[in-house]
């Protein structure tokens, strides 16, 4: 048997979970999903998007910090870095491009979105923007750690549950 993508370390005295020396969960897909559309509903996707945005910018910038100090990675690595993470862990297969962390820019492309391969392609609307926050905080702290401090935010800009080819997220400065 092959060794897995992300290493996963089980405590066997409390069973939490540890990748990359984090703590980590695991949940089924649709477990994720069906609390989200909940939310969804009962927030409205405007408010819930809102929430999402900061709650993600927070957890993506604490995650860079992290990973950049347990392997000794800084800059765009640690972005680059976040996003190999994030497809590996069952998210999508996401792809940076044209990320300049001095001008607080990028795009993020991304194929078979979590949420799209639950929702369908006939959604209608966009429905991948939990991550939004995630890609404006990780380039938050690409900018913290080259000493820029550039204050950015991310869109879908394009999404294939609403018929589009692929995912894509605009990441530009706030």
């Amino acid at each position: 048997m092959a060794a897995p993508l992300v290493p996963i370390d089980v405590d066997p005295e409390t069973g939490i979970w540890r990748s990359d020396d984090l703590p980590m969960l695991f949940v089924p897909r649709h477990f994720l999903i069906n609390n989200h559309r909940a939310m969804e509903q009962a927030l409205g996707r405007g408010a819930y998007g809102r929430y999402l945005h900061d709650a993600g910018h927070k957890s993506a910038y604490h995650w860079c910090e992290e990973a950049a100090a347990t392997h000794s990675m800084a800059g765009l690595d640690v972005f680059h870095h976040y996003l190999t993470r994030l497809s590996q862990r069952g998210w999508g297969q996401f792809c940076a491009l044209d990320v300049d962390p001095n001008a607080g820019t990028g795009r993020v492309r991304l194929d078979n979105s979590v949420f799209v391969l639950e929702y369908g392609p006939d959604a209608e609307h966009p429905v991948c923007y939990m991550f939004e926050g995630w890609f404006a905080g990780a380039l938050a702290w690409v900018a913290h750690d080259r000493g820029t401090g550039a204050k950015v935010t991310a869109g879908e800009a394009s999404c294939a549950a609403a018929g589009d080819d692929h995912c894509e997220f605009e990441i530009s400065p706030l």
